[in-house]
């Protein structure tokens, strides 16, 4: 169904005056055809078909016209609708610059830590008494709870794990990967790496004052 326009109502009107000029010419023909037809009703019609025939050539004239207007229309509309549609993109694009952005920014914040988390691993292995306890402290793996049992993992497997937790459908971080075989399908199990790292924090701070404690007590005892 043609929307309503300029051109549209134009062309109803020519329709009217062309079938109207039609019909004028038709009743002249049936006159003229009859030997002494009626002059005076003739004369009318031939003013008729001269006022028909003006309004036709008018309204053809018109019609172009207001092709052309409609035409121009609907380039001014398709222009807006096209400042529109880019509008509307620019505003999505500049949304998706400022995540990317901010995203970046997050990703080089979290390089900047892991390279610090590193320096104070290697710190805490140097500063962790050698003999204190009779076996050795791997402070680059930490315990999660896989159905609630311990498993040991690399630092940089917890941070994946963290990764791959906070992930959504078709949108995984950066090298997120299940930090157990066991927990690939079952994200909302993983424990939050946060936990983990204040569990193990709190369980290597509390093996050497456990240590310190006992070997406090042998002295004062000797004494």
């Amino acid at each position: 169904m043609q929307p309503d326009t300029r051109a549209n109502e134009v062309a109803g009107r020519l329709k009217d005056a062309r079938r109207r000029l039609v019909a004028v010419n038709a009743e002249i023909g049936e006159l003229v055809a009859q030997p002494g037809g009626g002059e005076k009703r003739l004369a009318v019609l031939r003013r008729e078909k001269a006022e028909a025939r003006e309004a036709v050539d008018e309204l053809e004239v018109a019609f172009a016209v207001a092709l052309r207007k409609d035409a121009e229309a609907d380039i001014a509309r398709q222009a807006e609708a096209r400042e529109r549609q880019l509008g509307d993109f620019a505003a999505t694009a500049e949304a998706w610059i400022r995540a990317g952005v901010e995203l970046s920014s997050l990703l080089e914040k979290a390089a900047q830590l892991r390279i610090s988390l590193g320096t104070l691993t290697e710190e805490m292995q140097q500063k962790f008494p050698t003999g204190v306890v009779p076996y050795a402290i791997d402070f680059k793996t930490i315990d999660i709870l896989v159905g609630g049992v311990a498993n040991p993992i690399h630092i940089d497997a917890l941070l994946a794990g963290e990764a791959f937790r906070n992930g959504m459908p078709n949108a995984f971080l950066p090298g997120a990967r299940p930090p157990h075989a066991m927990l690939a399908h079952d994200r909302p199990s993983i424990e939050p790496a946060a936990v983990a790292f204040r569990r193990a924090g709190a369980y290597f701070v509390g093996i050497l004052r456990d240590r310190f404690d006992a070997l406090k007590s042998h002295t004062s005892e000797a004494a």
